[in-house]
């Protein structure tokens, strides 16, 4: 008899909770959803601006590795440089007040400084499988285990709805709290977040989660992905080197940090 899944992400309301109340839920969780992250005008405006990139950048990856091609998908679009191509991303999301706070209570205690490691398009398209399970903190892996200091926090925003079937992505919530990181998660153990357009999934570097599979024939799943990493650790996307200098004169200190 297959064991009954009882794993739940908790959905919190930008509008209506604190802080803290999403802090509670983020550290015990391993992850929160928050609605409302972005109102219609931002996420619209970030769609605009982005939208030749996702229409003319193609699914899956030019890498040899086998193993990159499997986590990258066949039919999903990835891109970075997203403070070179919107705007909107440079002054709405790159320092979104809710996502730094979590990372200033989280990250703050462990460095001088976190910066970012990386903004990143995700755009799951149909028929594409699920994606293997994983923590964001492996790409350090030096500084990964149980008793390690966090190193990362990661939003995922939904630019368009992510539904169960249109590749929401595949959370364990409290994984980051397991002793045994070499665990594999069983199904019962995996939820989706499941949210409406404009809301962001705030999630830990160290709980397990992968993008979920599209099992729709015409649906592409619009996400952004934003993540901070302390700042003595390399982020994976040197960010500096691909916004040119008239651009990075224009932000402010804590956007060019």
């Amino acid at each position: 008899m297959a064991t009954a899944n009882t794993a739940v992400l908790t959905q919190l309301d930008a509008n209506v909770h604190s802080l803290a109340e999403m802090l509670e839920v983020y550290y015990r969780d391993g992850g929160v959803i928050v609605l409302n992250m972005l109102s219609d005008e931002v996420r619209n405006n970030l769609r605009s601006e982005l939208a030749e990139s996702m229409q003319s950048i193609d699914a899956g990856t030019k890498s040899s590795d086998k193993g990159v091609q499997e986590f990258w998908g066949t039919n999903t679009k990835r891109f970075t440089r997203l403070a070179y191509r919107s705007k909107t991303f440079r002054d709405h999301l790159l320092v979104h007040p809710i996502l730094r706070g979590i990372a200033d209570d989280e990250l703050g205690p462990h460095c001088a400084s976190y910066w970012m490691n990386t903004g990143q398009a995700m755009i799951i398209g149909p028929g594409e499988k699920a994606q293997w399970l994983h923590r964001d903190a492996d790409n350090w892996p030096l500084v990964l285990g149980p008793t390690a200091k966090p190193v990362t926090v990661s939003c995922m925003f939904a630019l368009s709805d992510f539904t169960a079937v249109g590749g929401a992505t595949r959370v364990v919530p409290g994984s980051q709290k397991w002793d045994d990181f070499t665990r594999k998660a069983t199904e019962s153990e995996v939820t989706q977040a499941v949210m409406p357009a404009g809301s962001g999934l705030i999630y830990s570097g160290t709980v397990i989660h992968g993008g979920g599979a599209n099992h729709t024939s015409d649906y592409w799943r619009e996400g952004l992905h934003l993540s901070y990493v302390v700042g003595w650790l390399t982020p994976e996307e040197a960010g500096c080197v691909g916004l040119p200098e008239d651009i990075a004169r224009t932000l402010t200190p804590q956007q060019q940090q």
